[in-house]
């Protein structure tokens, strides 16, 4: 009977009959969510690791949980309906750096994987003050066209986010591992980042779930770090913080995880997904010691956030080669204290640290973009580096204005940099902002302004270019804003070699 069972569950894993399955119920496990499971989840595996590697198989049910470590060549497989849950016991969490580990921390291993349909609760909203929103304070309140009055709310916690207490950092961690599987189960309210693949080489995402709460900060759905030769498809993230981060930090303020390893991120791929966030929906590059190259975007929707695309250089590390294709963006004004202020698309190169040099940006290329924004789309390099060589061909941006126009609008948000007065700051609108940059290409594409909203004196032209060399613009229709319908599509300052032909 015993060998029946056992082959049935194979079969019902879709697995090997020769396949070595560990039970965590045989180990001691209790799925009742109150009493720690964390030693017997760990038995199980260390069981397997030790065989040489197989199934650790979680049943159906609540299983309460701190800090486990997977091991090379095993499989951890959630059944149908099995819950681990993150205990608010923060005693139960290792520490591999200054913070503290979350619910997987796996580091050095090969042949690893989480796969089935399973959840894995963060219990995040319990590392919150549920009823204190984070507020934007100090010098940087100086620059913003509403002043003091920027983003305030009547009442309530508006869009988040709140103030967190005492948590564990990033909930799933991947370090320096090789052969990295995710698939199929489900992530909800991680109280920081949900997952940090960091250091790793050839790994496949797909088909995960992320349902963060909205209004937790820094719950990023998957930040893929000085990783090389990744795959993601068809997952849904929706996010307090940013829902996809490709980076080359080598360190990050002391999370886990981060071993100072200088590695590129190189060759990436994200596609099929659908994604929503309070800051960037996806965000490539920050502080970044190692350089980032080589990424593709295929088939996203970006709804319901707070920018879209925002590509970042603020140390070393440059980015080069990013190409994005058939991408559907949405993004609004938010209230709170989030980075970003409706932008669909931003680039921006400029100081992040300060002693290294800032590297650049170069060879991005954007096929098939609709966007409907209530900010502007910008491109924007300090002195101290470079964009160059951006292309848009096959693209339609429409800007319109929504409910927190009047206490948020006519702002850039280029945070995180060290630059005074260019962090958070007021600015006319146009559909397109370039400041200093070379070799920018539009092609075949419509610049419009929604004409049921109503858009402010600082809402202007279709395209504002300052210092860009080699601006070529064709077979574009556009218009500028309805509150200026006589300023010209083209506004240029300090710009060289520009042919612009516009379709009106």
């Amino acid at each position: 009977m015993k060998r029946f069972i056992l082959a049935a569950v194979s079969l019902l894993l879709g697995i090997s009959a020769h396949a070595a399955i560990y039970n965590i119920l045989d180990y001691g496990a209790v799925a009742d969510g109150r009493q720690l499971a964390t030693r017997a989840i760990q038995s199980a595996i260390d069981a397997c690791g030790t065989a040489g590697g197989g199934v650790v198989y979680v049943p159906a049910g609540d299983y309460l949980v701190g800090t486990i470590n997977l091991r090379s060549n095993v499989e951890f497989r959630f059944e149908t309906g099995a819950r681990l849950i993150a205990t608010t016991d923060l005693t139960q969490y290792t520490r591999h750096s200054k913070e503290l580990d979350g619910v997987f921390y796996t580091e050095d291993c090969h042949n690893v994987s989480i796969t089935g349909n399973g959840t894995i609760f963060g219990q995040g909203m319990e590392f919150m003050e549920a009823d204190h929103p984070k507020r934007i304070l100090g010098d940087v309140l100086n620059y913003i066209r509403q002043g003091a009055d920027f983003r305030k709310l009547d009442g309530g916690v508006g869009d988040g986010p709140l103030n967190p207490k005492d948590r564990f950092h990033q909930m799933i961690v991947f370090s320096n591992c090789t052969d990295v599987r995710l698939s199929d189960f489900t992530c909800i309210d991680a109280p920081y980042w949900t997952f940090v693949i960091v250091h790793c080489d050839r790994v496949k995402v797909h088909a995960l779930t992320i349902d963060n709460n909205l209004l937790i900060p820094n719950s990023d759905g998957l930040d893929i770090i000085s990783s090389s030769n990744v795959d993601v498809s068809d997952c849904h993230f929706s996010c307090g913080d940013d829902a996809i981060v490709l980076a080359g930090y080598a360190e990050h303020f002391g999370d886990p995880g981060f071993r100072g390893i200088r590695r590129p991120s190189q060759n990436i791929n994200v596609s099929n997904c659908i994604l929503r966030s309070r800051s960037s929906a996806i965000r490539i590059g920050g502080w970044d010691q190692n350089p980032m190259s080589n990424y593709n975007f295929s088939n996203i929707v970006i709804y319901d956030s707070n920018c879209g695309i925002n590509m970042t250089v603020r140390d070393s590390g440059g980015l080069d080669n990013v190409c994005f294709s058939n991408i559907r963006i949405e993004t609004r004004l938010h209230s709170g204290d989030w980075w970003g202020n409706g932008e669909p698309i931003k680039t921006s190169a400029m100081r992040g640290v300060p002693d290294n040099p800032v590297g650049m940006i170069r060879n991005i290329h954007f096929t098939n973009v609709t966007a409907s924004a209530e900010n502007s789309m910008v491109i924007y390099s300090s002195d101290e580096s470079a964009i160059e060589n951006l292309t848009f061909t096959n693209f339609e941006f429409r800007m319109r204005t929504g409910a927190w126009e009047e206490r948020a609008g006519g702002n850039f948000d280029l945070r995180p940099n060290i630059v005074q007065g260019k962090e958070l700051f007021e600015s006319e609108i146009p559909a397109i902002y370039i400041e200093h940059a070379r070799n920018v290409y539009f092609n075949q594409g419509v610049i419009s302004w929604d004409r049921s909203c109503t858009f402010r004196p600082y809402h202007t032209h279709a395209i504002e270019a300052v210092r860009v060399d080699n601006l070529h613009i064709s077979d574009t229709k556009a218009e500028s804003s309805p509150s200026n319908p006589r300023l010209p599509l083209l506004k240029t300052r300090e710009c060289t070699h520009v042919d612009a032909e516009f379709d009106r």
